[in-house]
């Protein structure tokens, strides 16, 4: 007798969209790392440098910055010649880049090595992602980002499991040896992805080009080539750019949390660097469930109530580090951190494919993708200064707050008009 009924298992479970859904969620992991390591590391590496906040956050943003370009650009090329080779050499990039910043003797060749390594987790992740599209049914997209999603979930608690004995053992240096096993770990999964890595073999050709054969074999162009193709109409999309706008709003307040949550708890508040990375473990450890709970949620109530609900809950984590001061509440704020952290990334995956045509979903997650980045970039350049200007990261969080707030309302009005269509 079966353990899990028939009807509970989805059909693409049985197909190669499952191993393709597999190499997604090691991609999210490893270009995952860059992103959230940072809360744990930036205190070593402030410390290293002598840095003030606003020097270190500069790191932050150039890394963010060169992430957004390096995604925009490597999705709308995706959309026409594929995403394959340049996930793969994405990848082992990253992995050489994580390595000399691990190495990097001071603060300028440690900048260029942040711009390296987000040139090149931007060109594998928004490829891979927009990769799953073409894989899955509509019904089915939320879910499979989801699960795809829970891969930087892991990279949450990966990086919180390895950073406090690292410090342990090595210090002030620990952040260094946290990127060289972060490297280590980007190359194994990379070589995973070698063997594993598929192009979806339905993408149709244009209507001018003959069908495919073994004497004709298919090609990666645009259904509709010209100006109202590829890439111009994605770009021109207004729902694809309602998304991109919530794309910012997630990114800004995320940018805040990865760059503020341990100098916030650790430096201002006096928490153990033990306690400060179990928190952030717990962060990933529930955001795994978030993922994939808010995929399958929009995919039945939409894409726009679960936007909403989503930026509400970050609205009441953000309140709460800015608010208060006692442990208890900032273990309540990071549980809904958890809850809510790849539910718009999740959501956004999901949505890149339901209001263009499927084969341009790595376009138009790389414009949702470039209006995260950017809210990733703008939110340490502002809280940076404004740190060193007042003494404290809690104005950081206020504005995480006020802008979870306008992430919830556009996603009701994305509700609203995708109803009355």
């Amino acid at each position: 007798m079966a353990l899990i009924p028939a009807a509970f298992i989805p059909p693409w479970i049985r197909t190669y969209a499952a191993v393709v859904l597999a190499v997604a969620l090691a991609v999210n992991l490893i270009t995952s790392f860059s992103l959230y390591v940072q809360a744990l590391t930036i205190p070593g590496m402030k410390n290293s440098f002598d840095l003030s906040y606003t020097t270190v956050f500069v790191l932050v943003v150039a890394l963010s910055i060169s992430r957004v370009v390096s995604g925009l650009l490597a999705g709308a090329a995706a959309s026409r010649y594929g995403g394959r080779w340049m996930v793969i050499c994405s990848i082992f990039a990253q992995a050489a880049a994580m390595a000399f910043l691990g190495w990097s003797p001071g603060y300028w060749t440690a900048l260029l090595a942040m711009v390296v390594v987000g040139v090149s987790s931007g060109a594998a992740l928004t490829p891979m992602m927009g990769m799953l599209a073409p894989w899955f049914q509509a019904g089915d997209r939320g879910v499979a980002a989801g699960i795809a999603a829970t891969g930087g979930s892991l990279a949450i608690v990966f990086t919180g499991l390895i950073v406090p004995p690292l410090t342990e053992v090595f210090g002030a240096e620990a952040w260094r040896y946290t990127w060289y096993v972060l490297a280590a770990t980007s190359v194994f999964i990379g070589v995973l992805c070698v063997s594993f890595i598929r192009e979806n073999p339905g993408i149709p050709p244009p209507a001018s080009e003959p069908s495919p054969s073994p004497a004709n074999p298919p090609t990666r162009t645009p259904v509709r080539p010209g100006p109202v193709g590829w890439p111009v109409q994605v770009y021109t999309n207004p729902f694809v750019w309602l998304i991109t706008g919530m794309a910012f709003c997630s990114g800004f307040v995320h940018g805040i949390l990865t760059s503020s949550y341990g100098a916030y708890l650790e430096v201002e508040h006096g928490i153990d660097v033990a306690v400060v990375g179990a928190l952030f473990m717990s962060i990933g450890i529930l955001s795994i469930g978030s993922g994939v709970g808010s995929g399958a949620l929009s995919d039945k109530v939409g894409r726009g109530m679960a936007f909403g609900a989503t930026f509400l809950i970050e609205a009441a984590c953000y309140a709460l580090f800015w608010l208060t001061s006692d442990l208890v509440f900032f273990v309540i704020a990071s549980v809904l951190a958890g809850l809510a952290l790849r539910s718009t990334y999740t959501i956004c995956a999901a949505a890149a494919g339901d209001f263009v045509p499927v084969f341009m979903a790595p376009a138009s997650f790389g414009l949702m993708g470039m209006g995260a980045g950017i809210g990733s970039t703008l939110s340490p350049a502002i809280s940076g200064p404004i740190a060193d200007a007042t003494g404290t990261l809690s104005w950081s969080f206020a504005m995480a707050f006020g802008m979870a707030l306008v992430g919830a309302s556009l996603g009701f009005t994305l509700h609203w008009i995708t109803r009355r269509r």
